[in-house]
């Protein structure tokens, strides 16, 4: 979402939804099971009630799982201060009030014909029967008196063998209920939508209530963070930033990271090896798309820009088809990526061009950030090559930002970034060291 106040607006829905999870999931399950009554039941009555049978079946379940919806809700309507579910209740008991459910079942109950049918048709110059005319069901079973006044009926008796005679009057009562099938089907059709997009919803906010439950569990933070709009400035600013999925995959408490980025639009990250980048780069990503879906994120305090669009470059596999070299793959990627962006959009990129030398490296991804920062793209870049970072930090912009990632004098890594201008060394040492130990057999000539 791109507007402030619909982020806020479903940030109170989430909130609702956390302070009432149990609630939440008994509308869910009826929601899910209403969704699925529009399947069509089989019926033994082949003849010209098939159709309008087949039809009324499962608006009649629909009818009893709106009933049952709005009983649910209603007893706990003000244990919600959201306007979403100010607006649940109030389509429950406006829309589909106890009155109008009492009428439809009316409806539906007159529509199963139970005695009989009365079809009024005129006859065509040809001798054809045209404009057939479905009247309102029979009240009572019709007797010998006439139907239409003082007025004589002819009655046409047919004989169980006359095929001929018995397919006319059924193809004569099928098209005029067909057109009442139709309408009810309709109905039917309307009211599914209603619970399947409630389904849809309310599926969003279940996996909301389950996700804040394990972070939290955890001992993590979570925050509804404050999204400014868009044209406000290039900013960030956040306290203890998590990745959300290494912290539901690692049994270790994941470190946090605080930054203040207020009005920042290219933040360059460096530093040493395995010391959180990439993680970092992640946190961020993933912090924009949950602010944006009015979610809460996994930090203290968390405040961004709103973006249209998010674009990442990270490495992937290797083309094993041999179709591109690595240096080709990425610029194809590349290529791609700077076609579907605007100026209104955020790129993460975890060590691009990595494949080939610095100086090359440096000379294609140089002219493509500017490029970008010209646009008004918030950019924020992993990277090892240090003349490009060189480069940029010469220029000494107030709207650039320089990290690295934290390193202690032991060589131990504390997982933070911190600001810092760019460094030649990435400390791979080490990682040697902690790998093979410092006494190992490298000589004068280590890395």
């Amino acid at each position: 979402m791109n507007d402030p106040d619909a982020i806020a607006y479903r940030q109170r829905v989430v909130i609702d939804s956390c302070a009432n999870p149990e609630l939440l999931q008994e509308l869910y399950a009826i929601a899910t099971e209403a969704a699925g009554a529009r399947r069509w039941m089989v019926g033994h009555d082949r003849g010209a009630r098939g159709k309008l049978y087949l039809s009324l079946e499962p608006l009649t379940k629909l009818i009893g799982f709106l009933r049952l919806l709005r009983s649910t809700y209603e007893p706990y309507s003000s244990h919600f201060t959201s306007e979403g579910f100010a607006r649940l209740g109030e389509r429950l008991t406006g829309t589909f009030g106890e009155e109008y459910l009492a009428e439809v079942e009316h409806h539906l109950h007159i529509l199963q014909f139970e005695h009989g049918y009365e079809i009024t048709a005129e006859l065509g110059s040809d001798g054809r029967i045209t404009n057939p005319v479905l009247h309102q069901p029979l009240k009572h079973p019709p007797g010998r008196q006439s139907l239409f006044g003082s007025r004589e009926r002819h009655v046409v008796k047919v004989s169980d063998t006359d095929e001929s005679a018995k397919k006319f009057i059924w193809r004569l009562a099928g098209n005029s209920l067909d057109r009442v099938a139709d309408v009810v089907a309709h109905a039917t059709d309307a009211i599914v939508d209603f619970f399947q997009a409630l389904r849809t919803e309310l599926a969003f906010l279940v996996g909301c209530v389950h996700l804040s439950r394990r972070l939290q569990g955890d001992g993590y933070a979570v925050c509804f963070p404050h999204a400014l709009a868009q044209g406000s400035g290039a900013s960030f600013t956040f306290r203890s930033l998590r990745d959300p999925a290494l912290c539901l995959s690692t049994t270790p408490t994941v470190v946090g990271n605080s930054i203040d980025g207020r009005g920042k639009l290219l933040t360059v990250i460096m530093g040493a090896n395995s010391g959180g980048k990439s993680t970092f780069l992640r946190s961020l990503g993933t912090a924009q798309i949950m602010m944006q879906a009015g979610m809460f994120v996994v930090a203290e305090a968390y405040e961004a820009d709103i973006r249209d669009g998010i674009f990442t470059h990270f490495r992937i596999q290797d083309d094993s088809s041999m179709t591109y070299g690595r240096l080709e793959e990425e610029l194809v990627r590349m290529h791609d990526l700077t076609n579907r962006i605007n100026p209104a959009s955020m790129v993460l990129w975890n060590e691009p061009f990595a494949s080939t030398s610095e100086r090359e490296a440096t000379e294609i991804l140089a002219p493509i950030t500017q490029a970008l920062l010209d646009s008004g793209v918030k950019v924020l870049v992993v990277t090892h090559l240090y003349d490009f970072a060189s480069a940029l930090s010469q220029h000494r912009r107030a709207t650039d930002l320089f990290l690295r990632a934290q390193r202690l004098s032991d060589g131990s890594r504390t997982f933070r970034l911190e600001p810092g201008a760019p460094a030649t060394s990435s400390h791979a040492i080490d990682i040697y060291e902690r790998t093979f130990g410092p006494d190992s057999d490298s000589g004068s000539n280590r890395m």
